[in-house]
């Protein structure tokens, strides 16, 4: 039992990438605070098979590294937060107490090919969105553009994390995401595809 938020609360410790991975094959956990520097698999390693596994749990980065592009990288490979050593605990609290109520939000459902946000349903592998009963095609990258802000709503991107979500390079075009942001308020008032 630990102390956290108020009140006490169960944790289990990992000792290194291959014992964590273990451990999220087998139980549920409300958060993960996941270090990057770990025995036998790093912390990247770590979080990229969560994810490609579909496991949506919130997941706080902790790191000595304090480079944007370090951050940059691990937000768009999945992480929820970052937190650079040392730090205050009762950030580290604060941080993990938000994460927990953005993820038991009943605004965003997730499940392996689907997002629903309010009234818009997005369809991972049909490329497609519905919204108030009205289907309209997209491509993979308005897609991914979509996915991202559904995952988090009320989350504040940056230029640089987006673009790292959505194309994965650290560098970014800033022409790229006015275009896709056109397209998708295009989409949004044209006519929508026949179901």
């Amino acid at each position: 039992m630990y102390p956290f938020g108020g009140r006490r609360h169960d944790y289990t410790e990992a000792r290194s990438g291959k014992e964590a991975l273990e451990l999220l094959d087998l139980e549920s956990f409300d958060f993960v605070i996941l270090d990057l520097m770990m025995d036998d698999t790093d912390g990247l390693q770590v979080l990229e098979h969560v994810r490609s596994c579909q496991n949506h749990t919130p997941i706080i980065v902790v790191s000595a590294l304090s480079e944007t592009e370090k951050k940059i990288k691990m937000l768009g490979l999945g992480a929820d937060d970052y937190i650079t050593k040392p730090f205050i605990p009762s950030e580290l609290v604060a941080r993990a107490m938000a994460n927990i109520r953005r993820s038991r939000s009943p605004q965003t459902r997730i499940t392996a090919n689907r997002l629903q946000y309010r009234s818009i349903i997005l369809n991972l592998d049909s490329l497609t969105f519905e919204k108030e009963g009205k289907r309209y095609s997209i491509t993979q990258t308005e897609c991914d553009l979509l996915a991202a802000f559904m995952s988090k709503p009320g989350y504040t991107y940056t230029k640089d994390e987006l673009y790292q979500a959505v194309w994965n390079h650290e560098q970014y075009d800033p022409n790229s995401l006015s275009v896709y942001f056109n397209f998708l308020r295009k989409k949004n008032r044209g006519q929508p595809e026949n179901a």
